[in-house]
């Protein structure tokens, strides 16, 4: 076996299954620059490997005899896997460092406290120990406080390509830090369904279990208006919780998603929908916002889950932004709205540093045809300084608005794992123009950037992820695994593992209703009220 801390950190470390196989690979290897943008701290880097014959992820400092950074190193695993303690493997041992995922979770963590000594490490499962019926897709996923992360196959004789994965909720993404519904709490509060009682509850169980696990369950009904999801809106819930808490308040509807539901319109969210500011170590699972827009503002450490969304923002403009999950946020239907379905926003010099978005689902949005309003279905910006760094995106799926499906500039450090991003007229079968939206002649699907501000996305990786339309040269991609393309482009690094798709090659000619409901099943809510069946305890 090597000695776990002297693992080498090689690009062309693969595990044994074959190019399919090949995992993401968090490399510090410098890359020829395309853009003026400043450097982005690397501290550390994870890479795929194997140890006594199980796949596993290495991770080490960037600096030879240099400490890790300090802080929570997250490992997800999917496809039924559970890093619970006897499966999932720390070497060499740290001890309490090392925290395995509870019963029921998918995550364990390994927590390095300020001053201490660990330079490296290499954490697995035990995939021998796994019971029957694991998916062959299973993976183990590995997120740094200051790095980008990687994922290995843990069962790479089964891994399929990207034309074999499913996109979009699924019922098997859940929150870090996150207690399960059916857990055993420390406490639990019950509350009609009002913000106030919301915020009531959060702050009385942060301060009487700051360590323990807590749920407040919502009663059925809908909730009052909110004062505005704009950037600069106050919050329906403002100034609540703690961050980097053991576990997160749980706030869920008692009786399942679509129970509790939200108030105003979609298309007066700016003034009416609902603003999250200064949430922390919180997680709102099993909401039914599907016409109301929401903005998560200045929050550190909090989620949203297995919730539905008019319009979703994140944006950093009074404090930074940080450890924000989107997990399996899905926005189901076509909107004809003039603006962006999704954006991630900063200004004022404040930044966004890391948002993971996994198994979510985020249909257009189509602007009127008189209309000049940029409307994408995810846009990044900054405004007066500030970057987004540290974006994750796994088993999602983004389908082309009437600009571009992601537009995104100032954006460093930002990987793709089994994701469809639909470009072109390919997504109109399903979510069709009516006679007065525009209707785009492109197909700018990963796009931002140009010559006066080159800037779009730095330090891209891709794994097992199809990209339909065209990619903009002011794209940074320096790792591709399994890369599924509906043309080819010269964005891909040298040793790219991409292939051509001819199926999906046209731009303009709708994808095959069979192929998108095998793949990217709508989500109705009868199909939602099934995967997010164990919201009910």
């Amino acid at each position: 076996m090597t000695d776990p801390m002297w693992l080498p950190v090689s690009r062309r470390t693969l595990i044994r299954a074959g190019a399919w196989a090949a995992p993401v690979i968090a490399s510090a290897v410098a890359v020829p620059a395309r853009t003026t943008s400043p450097p982005v701290e690397v501290a550390a880097v994870a890479v795929a490997t194997t140890i006594d014959g199980y796949p596993a992820l290495a991770v080490e400092s960037t600096e030879a005899g240099v400490p890790l950074p300090s802080g929570q190193y997250f490992f997800t695993a999917t496809g039924g896997v559970a890093p619970t303690a006897g499966v999932f493997v720390v070497s060499p041992d740290l001890g309490a460092y090392t925290s395995p995922a509870p019963p029921g979770a998918t995550t364990a963590m390994v927590i390095l406290p300020e001053d201490h000594p660990v330079t490296s490490f290499t954490a697995y499962i035990i995939t021998s120990a796994l019971p029957d019926g694991i998916d062959p897709d299973a993976s183990l996923t590995v997120s740094l406080p200051l790095g980008i992360g990687a994922t290995v196959a843990l069962l790479p004789d089964g891994v399929g390509g990207p034309e074999a994965a499913t996109y979009g909720p699924t019922g098997m993404h859940w929150p870090a830090r996150t207690p399960r519904v059916d857990d055993t709490f420390d406490a639990v509060v019950e509350v009609p369904p009002t913000w106030e009682a919301i915020d009531a509850a959060i702050r009385q169980l942060h301060a009487s279990h700051p360590d323990g696990k807590a749920k407040i369950v919502v009663q059925p009904g809908q909730l009052p208006l909110g004062a505005g999801a704009r950037s600069s809106a106050n919050g329906v819930l403002q100034g609540i919780g703690g961050a980097g808490r053991a576990w997160r308040i749980l706030v869920v509807p008692r009786d399942g998603w679509g129970t509790v539901t939200g108030s105003g319109s979609v298309f007066a969210y700016e003034s009416e929908g609902y603003s999250f500011r200064g949430v922390n170590g919180v997680a709102l699972v099993g909401f039914d916002f599907t016409q109301q827009g929401v903005v998560v503002r200045s929050c550190d450490d909090f989620a949203l889950a297995w919730s539905t969304f008019g319009v979703l923002n994140v944006t950093a403009n009074e404090y930074p932004t940080s450890g924000v999950e989107l997990i399996e946020c899905v926005l189901p239907d076509q909107l004809d709205l003039d603006g962006d379905r999704m954006a991630f926003r900063v200004a004022n010099g404040y930044s966004i540093e890391g948002i993971e978005m996994r198994g979510c689902y985020v249909a257009p949005s189509y602007r009127a045809a008189s209309s000049s309003v940029h409307t994408d279905t995810l846009q990044t910006s900054a405004t007066g300084g500030g970057f987004i760094r540290n974006l994750t995106f796994a088993d999602s799926v983004f389908f082309h608005s009437s600009s571009q499906t992601l537009q995104f500039e100032y954006a460093e450090n930002v990987s793709f794992t089994g994701t469809a991003l639909i470009g072109g007229l390919r997504g109109a079968g399903r979510y069709p123009f009516g006679g007065d939206r525009f209707v785009p002649t492109a197909e700018n699907t990963l796009w931002g950037g140009r010559a006066e501000q080159p800037h779009a996305a730095n330090n891209v990786l891709l794994d097992r992820t199809i990209v339909m339309g065209a990619i903009s040269e002011y794209w940074q991609i320096v790792q591709a695994t399994a890369v599924t393309l509906s043309r080819p482009t010269g964005a891909m690094p040298a040793e790219a593992d991409v292939r051509v798709d001819e199926q999906f090659a046209t731009r303009d000619q709708a994808l095959d209703p069979e192929w998108l409901e095998q793949h990217c099943p709508l989500p109705t809510p009868s199909r939602l009220s099934a995967v997010w069946s164990a919201l009910v305890a």
